[in-house]
């Protein structure tokens, strides 16, 4: 749901003030850009420049580096290898950059945000514009200028860890029209190093936010920086005993998780047009990974994908190991109709434009039924898009009150980064200490079981990663979402 929107080209001048003295390097030059995720999205750290012949050194001091139209800041300038790599002697030259954090993105991001979609892509031009005064090649200087589209020229290691793809289709009824309809979900996989024949690893399951829809899991991997969950940090705490880590798969929707079948995105109060095919894609994946424990699977996701999360749980409630649903939209509440069975809306932002009932959409029923799955939930007080007291709160007292022992709840009064830890981000980026792995404190069940609306008894907490409480099931005490996982087994 989040939007990452990039500033337009405007800046054609590369150096102010001086000109280059040296003869201009006449010979092809090719530049890349480096595509990382973090905690805002992806942004470009750095250029990669690469000569056909040896630079033995540069002059840092007279660099100008403008990318999709926005000048840059340099932070560093130095010769590498074709990954930005630091070496002594090389064709290549990689310019460090600042990425600071502006207005929902980072500046000059490679995404664009379609509005009409409501959905990250990448963008379709990524205009590279290089200044250098003065760089050694051969024993001469020389000077370098230039201007290149570098989008299709991109290195991303964040997504080359999912390094496993694939698609499944197949032909469902749509729960809006009832007709049948051929449906495909795309899937990227991180597989852990090292496997071992006979040996069993847990399968963790991310769904992506209403912003990361499409037919390419990149946009999945990066713009939640879902990335994270191959990497070492978390990967760690599934190394335990014969583990050799985690598998990581993210699935994606070409529309949206709550999307009821009329291609729009719904309030989280139907069931979702691609339920049947997300239970077929996760089982045709597992079926090809005869290592995955089919005892330890592990389903979470943001926003729309923690609609999707709590949506699956109600429809298998068998299957999975344990949950983690992240600012999660799946209503507590029905919402209102007209006549014509159109949804009924009013002033507000997000889920607060949608008009409650007071029937329940998460009905007592639906909790009885899922009382028994180990969940884990995360969100902010201050969420402007999915509101936790219309949503996430009155469900988890809901699964209390139904008799549920281990759940859990991490809520935070703000959402504060580590990449740019002066940035406070939208409330509903509470995926952000999901995935830099900074939940540990959860609100006191005791209290929430006897409150009420429109709080429920939730204190929210930074200081103490979510909570002043501590999980605690079967005798044994949890200071980390990660820890709690791994130990959760049907």
């Amino acid at each position: 749901m989040k939007k990452l929107l990039m500033l337009t080209f405007a800046a054609t001048a590369l150096l102010s003030g001086c000109q280059a003295v040296n003869p201009p390097y006449s010979q092809q030059a090719k530049t890349t850009i480096l595509v990382q995720g973090q905690e805002g999205g992806p942004n470009v750290p750095k250029v990669i420049i690469a000569l056909n012949d040896e630079v033995t050194s540069l002059d840092n001091q007279h660099i100008s580096i403008t990318t999709a139209g926005v000048q840059r800041e340099l932070k560093n300038a130095y010769i590498s290898d074709a990954q930005g790599n630091p070496q002594a002697k090389s064709r290549f030259i990689t310019l460090e950059l600042t990425v600071p954090y502006q207005d929902h993105s980072y500046v000059a991001s490679p995404f664009v945000y379609n509005i009409q979609k409501f959905m990250n892509e990448w963008a379709t031009e990524y205009r590279v514009q290089t200044a250098i005064q003065s760089l050694t090649i051969n024993g001469k200087n020389y000077s370098l200028n230039l201007d290149q589209d570098a989008i299709n020229n991109r290195l991303v290691p964040d997504t080359a860890l999912f390094n496993v793809r694939s698609a499944f289709s197949g032909n469902y009824r749509n729960p809006y029209n009832r007709k049948i309809e051929k449906l495909t979900l795309q899937t990227a996989a991180f597989e852990p190093e090292n496997l071992k024949q006979g040996e069993k690893n847990p399968l963790i399951i991310w769904l992506h936010g209403q912003g990361e829809g499409g037919t390419d899991p990149d946009i999945v991997i990066l713009g939640n920086e879902a990335s994270a969950l191959a990497k070492s940090p978390i990967q760690h705490y599934f190394h335990a005993g014969k583990q050799t880590g985690a598998y990581v798969l993210v699935v994606q929707t070409p529309t949206y998780w709550m999307d009821e079948g009329d291609g729009k995105n719904g309030g989280g109060a139907n069931p979702s047009r691609y339920t049947q095919i997300l239970m077929d894609t996760i089982k045709a994946y597992v079926k090809s990974n005869p290592d995955v424990d089919s005892r330890r699977i592990y389903l979470g996701g943001d926003s729309n994908g923690g609609y999707m999360t709590v949506n699956m749980l109600v429809n298998y409630p068998r299957y999975f190991a344990a949950a983690y649903p992240i600012c999660e939209a799946y209503a507590y509440f029905q919402h209102k109709k007209d006549n014509q069975g159109q949804y009924v809306t009013q002033q507000g932002t997000g889920t607060e434009a949608f008009v409650t009932t007071d029937s329940r959409w998460f009905s007592t029923a639906k909790a009885n039924k899922i009382k028994h799955i180990p969940i884990w939930f995360v969100a902010s007080n201050d969420d402007p898009v999915v509101n936790p007291h219309k949503y996430s709160q009155p469900t988890y007292q809901a699964l209390l009150k139904a008799g549920a022992k281990n759940v859990w709840f991490s809520y935070f009064e703000t959402v504060q980064g580590t990449d740019t830890p002066t940035t406070r981000y939208s409330g509903h980026f509470s995926w952000i200490y999901v995935l830099n792995d900074q939940v540990g404190g959860v609100q006191n069940p005791a209290k929430i079981l006897s409150a009420t609306a429109p709080n429920y008894g939730f204190e929210p907490s930074n200081a103490n990663f979510g909570g002043n409480f501590q999980a605690k099931f079967n005798g044994k005490s949890y200071s980390n979402l990660f820890t709690w996982l791994n130990d959760q087994r049907k």
